[in-house]
């Protein structure tokens, strides 16, 4: 208890720099999903005006996106990408240093909420926001993956933060951007909280328009210039993705979850055991007020049927702080009495318990990218000087491969999603990196044969006569083939 009041903010600061970069290095690829925008970023830096050698061209994706993420990423790593450029460095490092720069500007986030929060609600609540936060393997995970939510995750935090201290221009002028730029449903989110204040009054509409009419003025002019430049056509990237997402309601064609999948799976698996300290924060009516547009937020965006728990992010920190400032009301009463006593040791369980989980999720997650892995194979296993021609199927590309993994320049690397097996053209490369299928690699028999093996997550197994009580199990996820015999040049 001592401890948390006389923790100043710097610590608290390392203590979410160190973990996030231990999720960082234990699980460095990407999944498809963050796919855009770290292939912009990877093009913006390594090609820059040569716009024809650009990913996007080629896999546009169902929707475009913003470069203004991936941009201010680039143009953060560009001093030290030049550095470790002239020690030949590989370009995965360059990977690893745009998603710390992400992460980075989360955890910046983050503590200057703890800042707030400090000032407002005490020393004692901003530590323990910030040890809940270090604790959950969700939003630290997350914090480094190159997703449209988490570019807008840190935009969030500084605008909520600025509605907490009351400080409105800065609120709209950082909500109108990252609204019109990254996440166009935060107008539910944010909306709320300005709803909340101009019926509060401690917002008037004079001011409102003040401070609107030119925020959104230039957000928008500045992600429809960047982003029709990059795309060569006039282009709101944004206002695509709500047409095709909401109005159109095409995003349901990945999958739907019932009406309220947000509250009985996502809040629960992400806060984990800090949950049923959530009710109790709420004695402080201070909490109520903070949480009701949080609420609201979530309660409104279970209309849309497609659902996934990256998309309701930016509130778990704020359901974090409600959680923190109902532990901080039992370990403000620890001398009172023998119940005090033990719920204090409950708060101090629930921290080593999420702890716990978290570096067992971790572990999945390690396992989780063949197809990285699989590229990793390719460049440890063949030498740099031979003549590769690789051809990386959906699977691969889906899950870990990036244009970061591309090391050597003299190799030949392709993503054509249009070849079977059977397909003659198959010849022409000298290694397949290709999702583990027994009836495929039968199919190649006569002209590759697999060179490495990838195994991946498969399933969690429980078995309660051993300790611990579950396994994780791996399965062949990717190989990696070679060319046996050099076919005649095909012209």
């Amino acid at each position: 208890m001592a401890g948390l009041r006389n923790t100043s903010g710097l610590p608290l600061l390392f203590l979410l720099i160190i973990v996030f970069l231990i999720h960082l290095f234990i699980s460095p690829f990407t999944k498809v999903e963050e796919s855009f925008n770290l292939q912009a970023a990877h093009d913006i830096i390594y090609h820059r005006l040569d716009f024809e050698k650009y990913d996007h061209h080629e896999f546009p994706g169902v929707v475009p996106r913003t470069f203004l993420g991936p941009l201010f990423l680039s143009v953060l790593c560009s001093p030290i990408v030049f550095l470790t450029s002239l020690l030949n460095t590989p370009k995965f490092y360059t990977q690893l240093m745009i998603r710390g720069c992400l992460g980075a500007c989360v955890m910046g986030a983050l503590w200057h909420m703890q800042r707030e929060v400090r000032r407002q609600l005490g020393s004692t609540v901003a530590g323990l926001f910030c040890l809940i936060c270090a604790s959950q393997f969700h939003l630290m995970f997350y914090s480094t993956r190159t997703l449209p939510n988490i570019f807008a995750l840190p935009i969030v935090l500084l605008a909520f933060t600025s509605w907490m201290a009351q400080k409105h221009g800065a609120f709209i002028y950082l909500s109108a951007f990252v609204i019109l730029v990254f996440r166009s449903e935060l107008c539910i989110f944010l909306g709320l909280m300005l709803l909340m204040s101009l019926l509060s009054r401690k917002l008037g509409l004079l001011e409102l328009f003040y401070y609107a009419v030119p925020a959104g003025v230039l957000s928008l002019a500045l992600t429809v210039s960047v982003d029709s430049f990059f795309w060569r056509k006039l282009l709101w990237p944004e206002g695509q993705v709500l047409w095709y997402n909401t109005i159109l309601n095409k995003s349901s064609n990945w999958g739907i979850a019932p009406f309220l999948w947000y509250f009985y799976s996502a809040v629960p698996r992400t806060l984990g055991c800090t949950l049923p300290f959530v009710p109790l924060g709420l004695l402080d009516r201070r909490m109520r007020f903070l949480l009701l547009p949080t609420v609201g937020f979530v309660l409104l965006y279970s209309l849309l049927p497609h659902k996934e728990l990256r998309f309701i992010i930016y509130t778990f920190p704020v359901l974090n702080l409600v959680a923190a400032c109902g532990c901080s009301l039992i370990l403000r009463n620890y001398q009172k009495s023998l119940m005090y006593k033990l719920g204090s040791l409950v708060v101090a369980g629930q921290l080593l318990t999420n702890a716990a989980y978290s570096g067992f999720s971790l572990y999945v997650s390690h396992h989780n990218y063949p197809g990285g892995r699989g590229m990793q194979a390719l460049h440890s296993l063949v030498p740099a000087t031979a003549d590769v021609f690789v051809h990386i199927d959906a699977y691969a590309a889906e899950t870990g491969v990036s244009r970061f993994l591309e090391q050597n320049r003299n190799w030949r690397y392709d993503k054509r999603e249009d070849l079977s097996p059977e397909s003659l053209e198959m010849k022409r490369y000298s290694h397949l990196l290709m999702e583990y299928n027994t009836t495929k690699i039968l199919q190649l028999r006569d002209t590759h044969q697999p060179l490495a093996v990838i195994e991946g997550f498969d399933r969690i197994t429980l078995n309660m006569f051993h300790f611990p009580p579950f396994s994780v199990q791996l399965e062949k996820k990717t190989v990696l083939l070679e060319r046996m015999d050099e076919p005649e040049k095909v012209k």
